[in-house]
């Protein structure tokens, strides 16, 4: 190793030796000219909540739902005419099972989850209808057959049957249009996060 010929000494020529100064930044910063950004950015957001949220609240509807189609399904058999309330129980009973089914999806981001809800609300819709159109002729059925009293019947038909049957058909439209707005809430969301997965593809 050569001794230095300075002797420990800085001489006015030799440049001093460069001192780094200031504190280290976790964030990137972008090189060159103010305003300038080197390539393409791309900004990355985290997406919405709301599909793993309401896809909860939809399972456990379903669920609820599920029990008291078991309920209906047995209820329907208590009448002589079993055939149109045991279906409409069936198609309670199947909305419901797979709202659960399309909640887990929602969960998981997925399109066809939404989709799936969407239908179930829909199918709920009418059988809610068609319950309350019928349900007064099974009753007229049912005084018939000896398993209902006329005064019983009255009970039912304090408005009228047309009349109460229309009240609970828009009761049943504005319940179920709320819903259907809920559910859609990703789809409308410009962040939902949804995936490309559909019912129709």
């Amino acid at each position: 190793m050569q001794p230095d010929p300075w002797g420990g000494q800085q001489p006015d020529h030799k440049p001093p030796e460069a001192v780094m100064m200031g504190n280290v930044s976790a964030v990137p910063s972008v090189l060159g000219h103010p305003g300038m950004v080197p390539g393409q950015v791309i900004m990355v957001q985290q997406p919405s909540g709301a599909a793993k949220v309401i896809g909860i609240l939809v399972i456990i509807s379903g669920c609820f739902g599920v029990m008291s189609g078991l309920m209906d399904i047995v209820g329907s058999l208590s009448y002589s005419s079993v055939v149109i309330p045991l279906i409409i129980a069936i198609l309670g009973l199947a909305g419901s099972a797979a709202s659960v089914l399309g909640g887990y999806w929602m969960t998981n981001y997925e399109r066809r989850g939404v989709q799936l809800v969407l239908i179930t609300v829909l199918v709920g819709f009418i059988a809610a209808s068609a319950s309350s159109f019928i349900m007064g002729d099974i009753m007229l059925e049912e005084i018939d057959n000896g398993n209902m009293t006329q005064e019983d019947y009255d009970a039912t038909q304090v408005f009228g049957g047309a009349i109460l049957g229309g009240i609970m058909i828009a009761v049943s439209a504005v319940c179920y249009g709320i819903c259907g707005l809920i559910v859609a809430i990703p789809l409308m969301s410009a962040n939902g996060g949804l995936d490309d997965s559909s019912l129709f593809s």
